[in-house]
């Protein structure tokens, strides 16, 4: 295999959230640089039968993972801590929402993807979680517990956008 296993996992997050967004009607932007964000989410919407983006995004740190577990109602996952910590500084700082989604993949690589001519299945779903509160003082990693009702859909983007455009997500 020419490309790492972290290349292929990352690709198919990104091609988790493009489905998901694409299916909620708005639109995602790959960002270039990798500062911490890896796309942003923008609300869509039609003026004079014409398309415009209305200013409304929220963007996304993405993880991709075997390496969850379910526990009750949560996913928990460890999370590198550097990259935790950007995101609670990230919160603290910025005016534009950043969340974390974590695309929670089965242990087989052989099950992460399912191809047929009627279907294209990607294996396991994508949870959403807002990073906030205290920086963690752990050096290498910090367990996080994501509600297992925060799957990314397509409605929940629309939810996500409507709370970030009436500023209760921020």
């Amino acid at each position: 295999m020419a490309v790492s296993v972290q290349n292929i996992e990352e690709s198919l997050s990104v091609s988790y959230v493009s489905a998901v967004v694409a299916k909620a009607g708005a639109s995602f932007d790959i960002v270039s640089r990798d500062y911490g964000v890896d796309v942003c989410v923008r609300r869509i919407d039609k003026f004079n039968g014409i398309l415009m983006d209305m200013g409304v995004s929220f963007d996304l740190q993405l993880k991709s993972t075997t390496n969850w577990e379910i526990d009750g109602s949560y996913i928990v996952y460890d999370m590198e801590a550097d990259a935790y910590n950007k995101l609670i500084y990230r919160h603290n700082a910025s005016a534009t929402p950043c969340l974390l989604l974590v695309l929670c993949l089965p242990k087989d690589s052989n099950e992460w993807i399912c191809l047929s001519e009627d279907e294209l299945k990607l294996r396991k779903c994508g949870y959403y979680f807002y990073v906030h509160g205290e920086m963690t003082p752990n050096k290498r990693s910090t367990r996080i517990r994501i509600p297992r009702d925060n799957v990314l859909t397509p409605e929940a983007i629309k939810k996500l956008i409507d709370e970030v455009g009436s500023g209760v997500l921020r």
